[in-house]
């Protein structure tokens, strides 16, 4: 993998991840999603399995490392997301004793997701950001540099 295909792949995490965050929204407004589209896991993401596999051999690259923690929040953000809309089924024994009906409840759990999705939102836009700079690094740098931070990238291909 060069530098081109690198630069390539960030891009791509990039637009998916705008994606993947639309794809949360119609989730919470009840567009039923094909199973694929919807990880929750940080390995599971295209950009996740690139990202702990090929990519941790650039791991010496400035703002490559940080990129981790804003993707592990923002895949744990979808997460409580997906709990909040199908964690809970059934009305709870202590839900029916207060008389909350189905309908209020589905409401009050759209609510609570679409306060997540404000959060995963703003996550997506760090991972962004974060992407374009490691993104920019890249670009910055000469081939000969790239092999320097990488060079076990050629063999792991």
């Amino acid at each position: 993998m060069d530098k081109n295909e690198v630069i390539t792949t960030l891009r791509d995490a990039a637009r998916n991840h705008k994606k993947w965050v639309a794809d949360a929204r119609a989730l919470i407004e009840g567009v039923p999603l094909e199973k694929d589209k919807v990880p929750v896991n940080p390995t599971e993401c295209e950009f996740g399995n690139w990202y702990y596999t090929v990519g941790q051999t650039l791991n010496e690259i400035p703002g490559f490392k940080e990129i981790e923690e804003s993707h592990n929040k923002l895949h744990k953000t979808y997460m409580e997301i997906f709990s909040i809309l199908f964690g809970e089924n059934e009305p709870s024994f202590f839900s029916k004793l207060l008389g909350r009906s189905r309908k209020k409840m589905l409401a009050e759990q759209r609510e609570q997701a679409m306060n997540k999705y404000n959060i995963l939102e703003e996550q997506s836009k760090t991972v962004i950001s974060q992407l374009l700079q490691v993104e920019k690094v890249i670009t910055a740098i000469g081939d000969k540099q790239f092999e320097k931070y990488s060079p076990r990238l050629k063999k792991v291909v």
